[in-house]
């Protein structure tokens, strides 16, 4: 039977609350290295390059497609969201209700009909979701956190591609839990070139089995050092950020403990389309109003 955990996430922005759906699959296994969804015909399949995403029925007034690469460890917590690796591009045709280091390339995609996901390690399944709107789905998705919006998902086996070693790259949490540091950077087993933002940051709070509350350094930017390797994102996620969408929506509770955990993302230019790609967490805390 068929299993697929979703963990909505809100993420704050300034004037309004953008509903950012990050989803956390365990698909159906359908075949080892591609797997047909019949709706919008996604096929993922390993090439040379990475994970090779083809799209045979991408509707034509798609304005929005976000792509969504999951992986996770073979651990006695892998349910953990924790221990979830997270990549995603967000691809419009507007630059209206787009996304955070999203690129306008979906004429490309829709004319070539695929999209390369390169940032991969050799034997490790990964779960690959899409979601598709045109503008009024996108705006009736940022109004109502139940809407769903059309969405195909598959899995797929990578054969190679571009790799680094996770376990070499450190996320450091300082005692106060106000700010991380990214302490080593990744290296890269190929030349990838960088966004304009080559680095960011976010925090994520758990607030129940399948839902969440984010926090990133695009809405906490004077919290970025120069160097793009520390990110001091209290006490304002917390006076300013947490507590204003408290106040609209009380979804956090007073003198209530909270899971928590911080992460630090690349973002790469791959085929034109920007890529957001998880490259480390800090340990679990504690977070509370």
């Amino acid at each position: 039977m068929c299993r697929f955990k979703a963990l909505r996430t809100i993420s704050l922005i300034t004037g309004f609350t953008l509903i950012a759906l990050s989803l956390f699959a365990s698909s159906c296994a359908m075949g080892k290295n591609q797997i047909v969804n019949a709706d919008i015909g996604l096929k993922a399949e390993a090439v040379p390059e990475g994970i090779l995403l083809t799209f045979r029925n991408l509707p034509s007034d798609t304005s929005h497609l976000w792509i969504s690469v999951t992986s996770q460890k073979n651990t006695e917590e892998s349910e953990s969201y924790h221990n979830i690796t997270t990549s995603f591009a967000g691809i419009t045709n507007t630059s209206v209700l787009g996304w955070v280091h999203g690129t306008q390339q979906l004429e490309k995609v829709k004319q070539t009909g695929k999209v390369i996901f390169p940032i991969v390690e050799a034997g490790q399944k990964y779960s690959i979701s899409v979601l598709v709107y045109n503008r009024q789905e996108r705006l009736e998705y940022l109004d109502d956190i139940h809407f769903q919006p059309r969405m195909a998902e598959t899995e797929c086996v990578a054969e190679s591609g571009i790799y680094f070693n996770r376990d070499s790259v450190r996320l450091e949490l300082d005692n106060a839990n106000s700010a991380v540091t990214l302490s080593s950077e990744p290296v890269f087993s190929s030349e990838v070139t960088f966004n304009t933002q080559k680095y960011s940051y976010g925090v994520t709070i758990l607030v129940s089995e399948t839902r969440s509350i984010g926090v990133g350094d695009h809405h906490i930017p004077d919290g970025l050092s120069s160097d793009g390797l520390t990110w001091t994102f209290e006490p304002q996620m917390t006076t300013v950020n947490l507590r204003q969408l408290n106040s609209e929506n009380n979804w956090l509770e007073n003198n209530s403990y909270y899971t928590a955990w911080a992460e630090a993302r690349v973002n790469i230019i791959y085929d034109d389309i920007g890529w957001s790609v998880e490259i480390a967490k800090t340990p679990e805390f504690t977070f509370s109003l």
